[in-house]
């Protein structure tokens, strides 16, 4: 929530006196003014990083003209919600061409320390010149606070920005992976009844004559074991969509009763000695897979 500048007042105790000092503050320093501006302007072209922002003659003078208003406004007044928008502003102006805030702070200190030159020069009273000294502190650092909270609400509104992006994107990846178990749950369904129907008509094959009847029980008992995988699939997904943990050796099953219903299979063909010891290796290894993966204890994430 924004403050008024009451409010700014109060937190800084900014009395009616210290708009009184101000205001003396400034006929002290305005003769000073063409050269305050200048050695500020000064100052920041020596540094690579804020140099920039003086690229052109044209620009050089806005500043100046800007430096001019903010310090005649800051000490002569009035010090009102309409010089608190102006200070927003500025803050706002700041942001866009990305001035850093490190330089904001370092070039109010620079100021601070020059009008403190000039009313040590001017002032020999010394509790004057301390009352007026601080009075001049807390309009500075009303000003540093205005405009730094710029960059506060900029860092907000990019981290709310941002955090509403990665929300949305994780919500609609969630929705869209759970979209996916649905989708596989049921082709998995479907495939589990065409194969339970081929399983069927295997089993009435056997009733049926002719024909090897040792191949017949072997290809259903293939089936059989491809009916049992299919099984685990469907209660892996549906494991899945409840969000518990996932069982990757399902998938290495798979492909071990895979090749186990090959090797029953060609186990009655003519298929060669090399053949079939390459599945019957293709088995092992797999085994050797499921056994080691089977005993890995599950993770606690």
């Amino acid at each position: 929530m924004l403050l008024k500048i009451e409010e700014y007042k109060q937190h800084y105790f900014i009395s009616d006196d210290d708009i009184k000092n101000l205001q003396e503050v400034w006929v002290i320093v305005e003769p000073y003014l063409d050269n305050f501006v200048a050695d500020f302007l000064s100052y920041l072209k020596n540094y690579p990083e804020t140099a920039e922002f003086f690229s052109t003659k044209e620009t050089a003078v806005k500043r100046k003209d800007s430096m001019n208003v903010w310090l005649m406004e800051s000490l002569k007044g009035p010090i009102d919600n309409q010089y608190l928008s102006r200070l927003r502003h500025v803050g706002l102006k700041h942001v866009k061409k990305k001035v850093p805030i490190h330089w904001v702070t370092a070039s109010m200190n620079f100021k601070r320390e020059y009008l403190y030159d000039i009313l040590e020069k001017e002032i020999s009273s010394v509790p004057k010149r301390s009352a007026l000294m601080r009075s001049l502190d807390k309009i500075l650092d009303l000003n540093l606070d205005i405009i730094s909270s710029s960059y506060h609400e900029e860092e907000i509104r990019q981290k709310f920005l941002s955090e509403r992006l990665d929300s949305g994107l994780i919500s609609f990846a969630e929705r869209f992976a759970y979209g996916i178990n649905v989708v596989l749950v049921l082709a998995l369904l479907g495939l589990s009844i065409s194969i339970i129907a081929l399983f069927g008509s295997e089993l009435l094959s056997l009733f049926t004559p002719g024909g090897n009847v040792t191949h017949k029980i072997l290809t259903a008992l293939g089936t059989l074991l491809i009916i049992w995988v299919m099984v685990e699939l469907i209660d892996t997904e549906i494991r899945s969509l409840r969000g518990q943990s996932f069982r990757i050796e399902i998938f290495i099953s798979v492909g071990l009763v895979a090749f186990i219903r090959e090797l029953l299979v060609s186990s009655l063909t003519d298929e060669s000695i090399e053949k079939l010891a390459i599945r019957l290796l293709a088995v092992l290894v797999l085994g050797i897979v499921y056994y080691l993966v089977s005993r890995t204890p599950p993770s606690n994430k």
